[in-house]
């Protein structure tokens, strides 16, 4: 099938800052094969004609880092736990709905229970769930008792750790999540420990590098970062630099490390609950900031469906905190699109190319003018299907 788009504006590439104006984009099946002014268009009496009039066609958004099963309320592991299996596959199609409708085309759930980001995930590449592009993680990876237990794999030694890969990929996972400390919502567990040994990390990572996948590694404090990249995992979630003594225990030289590893962060910085986080604002945006200065491939990613973290409108929220870090509004974009994607292991996705995946947003104005201009868009695409139309311009698929 073959689809014209027509725009007042086409931001093609994000970090470039390049665009093309009165523009068309033809997209065939699921991938972009023409851009440029509309007045140069190949001729093409067969494919249907979009226009969006004098709204801005953008590349869709990434959310590297998101939770399916989580509801956002005030306890979403109780809400999960107290649902049935069918009440919980219906609760992860909403919040895929939501992350798409705004404006999320491609995401990483990283963690949820056996098998059902998998089925989501499937469910939504044949078409009969709306959302976005999903890489799952499945059940992550704890030590006995750890954190997110009651979702996850326990492993508490290198053989252990093996086998638990081997059976979050032969669930269908797409990359394996380690929780190398604690975490706030898991009462027992320390951010401030390292709670995976040393060669349980080890054999994590290279188990699933022997497969084929990525490790993304959940980390709150520096002696997690620490750990995470000298394991060699390929994506540390959250990267907060708390020492055991309570201070800011930024290392340069670990980060000296993630540069030269190409490790990316995903720092799911957001504004909406940045109040009830125990460490503040500045000092979490200026460990971002450090990080981009260095080098370190920063994701844009808001940990949907913990408290005051929704699907609906969050991705937003994580790039306003990422402004709010010091990043410029074309850097936030940038993590939001082709580099984060790549960093992500996503090719070929995240901008308006031919080649690309067809994977796109109309909004109202010019994000490169703030990201707010991302806030709920009218039309969405994934994989040359019309996804979410409030315009009225086409049928959606």
């Amino acid at each position: 099938m073959r689809i014209v788009f027509r725009a007042a504006t086409v931001i093609t590439d994000v970090l470039a800052d390049e665009a093309v104006d009165d523009a068309t984009v033809l997209v065939e099946d699921d991938r972009i094969v023409w851009v440029g002014p509309t007045v140069d268009a190949p001729a093409d009496e067969a494919a249907a004609v979009v226009d969006l009039g004098r709204r801005v066609l953008f590349p869709g958004l990434m959310d590297a880092h998101v939770h399916l099963a989580f509801d956002a309320g005030n306890d979403p592991v109780a809400s999960m736990l107290a649902r049935d299996e069918q009440a919980q596959l219906d609760g992860m199609r909403l919040s895929a709905r939501q992350l798409v409708e705004s404006g999320v085309t491609f995401a990483r759930d990283l963690g949820a229970p056996r098998g059902l980001s998998a089925r989501i995930r499937d469910e939504i590449r044949s078409g009969t769930t709306p959302g976005p592009r999903l890489m799952v993680a499945g059940r992550p990876l704890t030590r006995p008792n750890g954190h997110c237990w009651f979702m996850g794999n326990e492993v508490d030694g290198p053989e252990r750790a093996r086998a638990a890969v081997q059976e979050e990929i032969e669930s269908g996972a797409d990359l394996v999540k380690v929780m190398v400390t604690g975490g706030r919502m898991t009462p027992g567990t320390d951010p401030l420990r390292f709670e995976v040994s040393e060669a349980a990390l080890a054999a994590i990572v290279d188990e699933a590098h022997r497969h084929g996948v990525t490790v993304a590694a959940h980390a709150l404090s520096t002696v997690g970062v620490r750990a995470a990249a000298a394991a060699g995992v390929d994506s540390i979630e959250h990267a907060t630099f708390i020492s055991s003594e309570g201070g800011d225990g930024y290392d340069a030289t670990v980060v000296r490390d993630l540069v030269s590893a190409g490790t990316g962060v995903c720092p799911t910085l957001g504004l909406a609950g940045a109040h009830t986080h125990p460490i503040s604002l500045d000092v979490r945006g200026g460990w971002v900031a450090q990080l981009h200065a260095a080098g370190v491939p920063i994701l844009a990613g808001t940990d949907s469906g913990i408290p005051r973290h929704p699907h609906v409108g969050g991705v937003v929220d994580g790039l306003r905190g990422l402004v709010a870090s010091g990043l410029s509004v074309r850097q936030v974009l940038a993590a939001a699109t082709e580099a984060g994607m790549r960093a992500a292991g996503l090719e070929k996705a995240g901008a308006v190319k031919p080649g690309y995946l067809a994977d796109l947003i109309a909004v109202d104005a010019d994000p490169r003018s703030g990201v707010d201009a991302l806030l709920d868009p009218p039309f969405v695409v994934v994989g040359g299907r019309v996804v979410k139309d409030v315009i009225g311009c086409a049928a959606v698929g």
